[in-house]
């Protein structure tokens, strides 16, 4: 007989997952006697349904949560298996009521005990990166991660496609500010004030923004869409970009339950590799959201409509400061 780790334990690491927007939707739930086994539930009132359209991305990072479970309950010795239930349909989760069971995780016996460095490394750095390129080493690493996770890593280094592609963000940014339906959505998950140890949600200096900037754009978003304005506003996202050498598309199955959970499995192995390397990212999400930007990767990538479903730069920074995270995720029916 094993010994059985609280979930409390497990928690403490795994709680460590990146979701969209610091959401984080997803808790344990223990079951049985022994509480070995366990529920785990995704809480539909932290869904983004109007910016997340079709709950893809958060869905997919059922995957990256199952991943830092796993990883979690190895720093203790122990062997845990994540189940995903065996159909979803992601689009229909806010009409399921306030909890849906997106699978199980069960403890199944003594591991080898592994270190949790990387589930603490790994963050999102939306600092200025140092102006120098990324190992070859390190990026061939990354894409062999991609790549046995069926998918495909597309590295662009060239200076006047890394330049651009920052540029179309930060045009994304300001228009996604005019979907007032998404805009309003994700008013709500701004955070202002020093940075808790605890909490969720996207915090100031995470986000690498003073909040006079944050709230501008919420409370005035048509201001930056006029002459002058607009290109202030343009310039000032992209002074958080310099030093950018790389940009990259992850492109692959991105549409059903299955393949999003594998998706956000390969993710989480994905990010783990670059906190090995010492590597970090920002993915550039505003771009793959919005159907205009969208297209507009397909054309100039030349890749297949809706077949790369991440954009990113990535690169060498200071060690950026960490978003928070919520401290209890075990609920205790």
């Amino acid at each position: 007989m094993f010994n059985r780790v609280a979930w409390e334990r497990i928690a403490e690491l795994a709680r460590l997952a990146p979701t969209p927007h610091n959401t984080q939707p997803f808790r344990i739930v223990p079951k049985g006697g022994d509480a070995t086994r366990a529920d785990l539930v995704l809480l539909t009132d932290r869904l983004l349904p109007r910016e997340d359209h079709g709950n893809l991305y958060v869905t997919s990072s059922f995957g990256a949560f199952a991943v830092a479970l796993e990883r979690a309950a190895a720093h203790f010795g122990v062997a845990l298996a994540v189940e995903p239930v065996a159909a979803l349909e992601p689009g229909g989760l806010e009409a399921r009521g306030p909890r849906v069971v997106v699978g199980t995780a069960e403890q199944r016996g003594p591991a080898r005990t592994e270190a949790a460095e990387l589930l603490a490394a790994r963050r999102t750095s939306r600092l200025p990166y140092h102006d120098r390129a990324i190992d070859p080493a390190a990026l061939a690493a990354l894409a062999s991660v991609v790549e046995r996770g069926g998918h495909r890593l597309v590295v662009h280094d060239d200076p006047a496609v890394v330049r651009s592609v920052l540029r179309l963000n930060a045009e994304a940014v300001l228009d996604n500010l005019m979907l007032e339906d998404e805009r309003e959505e994700i008013r709500g998950w701004y955070r202002f004030g020093a940075t808790p140890d605890a909490g969720d949600g996207l915090w100031q200096v995470p986000l690498n923004q003073p909040a006079w900037e944050i709230r501008t754009a919420f409370a005035t978003p048509r201001l930056f869409q006029w002459p002058g304005f607009r290109q202030f506003g343009v310039w000032r996202y992209l002074r958080t970009q310099r030093g950018t050498r790389h940009i990259a598309l992850i492109c692959g199955a991105f549409r059903a339950w299955p393949e999003l959970y594998a998706a956000g499995r390969m993710l989480m192995a994905f990010w783990l590799e670059m906190a090995r390397y010492g590597v970090y990212m920002q993915p550039m999400g505003s771009m793959l959201t919005n159907p205009r930007y969208a297209a507009e990767i397909t054309r100039r990538f030349e890749v297949r409509a809706g077949d790369c479903w991440l954009v990113l730069r990535l690169g060498y920074s200071d060690e950026p400061p960490r978003a928070p995270r919520l401290t209890d995720i075990v609920l205790h029916e």
